[in-house]
């Protein structure tokens, strides 16, 4: 049975309620790690050791959820309680001419060029800033960046009916095909290179405790960017579809597409935190219980220490660091030993 617009828009506005309330719960928990140190005392981190980047897109994706909500909000006291016209509720859910249809799609599509781009950018971060690597996937997403500029320009040309109609629709469709494959793409490029790496570094361990560890600290950071970038692709296939058939559960679809990307954005850097601070309490462990060996060592980065999101690189770190030979090179941030895991070897070269 097809559910009416009016009950599509309810429907989607709760779940958008719902979504935001986990998104700020998320939002406070990776602001804290963002800005505090990880030690007890939670001292605020100086500017010189903070993400500016990752500070940066939490702030927009914060702004961009928020007056969603708030456009959400007013364009339902409009309908039902400042206009008096006919059809009702109904016209005004129609008429796509409006600032608030205006507003909530420039919305929608910050979040999935900023979503999409800081996925890149951790690409390109963790694959050593090797520009190449990047180029397919920056082709995507300036794609997606102009399938946006074109569903806004569209909105004036379409006034009456469901966004997912009209000209909006060609333009709807290749915005999600092209952020779902830029998700599929950049996540599997990094997996790729942690998969990589970690490969490499079997050949160092030496220890039966380094054989026996059940999961090491690259195994956790590549399941936390896979189940995140899964959440993302699956609910952006579901908003595909609804908006494809030109359905009216494209609302609640999109809301649901729409507040994952801050939800998974936000949850890559708890998890990413929850991870090394687990890795370095079982490393201290194993280093209390062994013999004094300058291999059982622990090697740490003032680079990675200090600057948040940037787990995963905190692992290739710890990871290469304790089971190979340091070489003093140029590496990200002093974390990865690109002597030891050469990106030309990675590299689709």
């Amino acid at each position: 049975m097809a559910v009416s617009l009016l009950a599509a828009e309810l429907a989607g506005n709760f779940v958008a309620c719902i979504l935001y309330g986990i998104y700020l719960v998320t939002l406070g928990i990776a602001g804290r790690v963002l800005l505090t140190t990880t030690t007890a005392s939670g001292r605020r981190r100086a500017r010189t050791s903070l993400n500016w980047v990752v500070v940066g897109v939490s702030v927009v994706l914060f702004v961009s959820a928020t007056l969603d909500l708030a456009v959400s909000f007013t364009t339902l006291v409009d309908a039902f309680v400042i206009y008096k016209g006919p059809d009702g509720p109904l016209h005004v859910f129609k008429d796509r001419s409006g600032w608030e249809t205006f507003i909530k799609t420039f919305c929608v599509g910050v979040q999935t060029t900023f979503g999409d781009g800081i996925l890149i950018y951790r690409c390109w971060f963790i694959w050593s800033k090797y520009w190449p690597i990047i180029i397919f996937p920056l082709t995507l997403w300036m794609g997606t960046l102009a399938s946006t500029l074109g569903l806004l320009t569209s909105l004036p040309r379409s006034r009456v009916g469901p966004i997912n109609s009209g000209s909006g629709l060609s333009w709807g469709l290749a915005l999600w095909t092209l952020t779902i494959s830029t998700n599929i793409f950049t996540t599997s490029l990094i997996v790729w290179r942690i998969w990589g790496v970690q490969r490499r570094t079997k050949k160092y361990r030496t220890s039966p405790e380094d054989y026996d560890e059940p999961e090491s600290m690259l195994t956790r950071g590549m399941r936390n960017i896979v189940e995140s970038g899964m959440i993302y692709t699956v609910a952006s296939i579901l908003e595909l579809i609804a908006f494809s058939t030109q359905s009216t559960l494209n609302y609640p679809a999109s809301a649901l597409a729409f507040h994952s990307v801050g939800i998974t954005f936000n949850l890559i850097i708890i998890r990413g935190s929850a991870n090394r601070s687990d890795y370095a309490n079982e490393t201290e462990i194993r280093f209390a219980q062994s013999p004094l060996n300058s291999n059982n060592i622990p090697s740490t980065s003032s680079g990675v220490e200090n600057k948040p999101d940037v787990f995963i690189l905190s692992g290739l770190q710890s990871e290469s660091s304790s089971h190979a030979p340091r070489i003093e090179t140029p590496s990200i941030g002093g974390s990865l030993h690109d002597s030891d895991f050469p990106v030309k070897s990675l590299s689709p070269h």
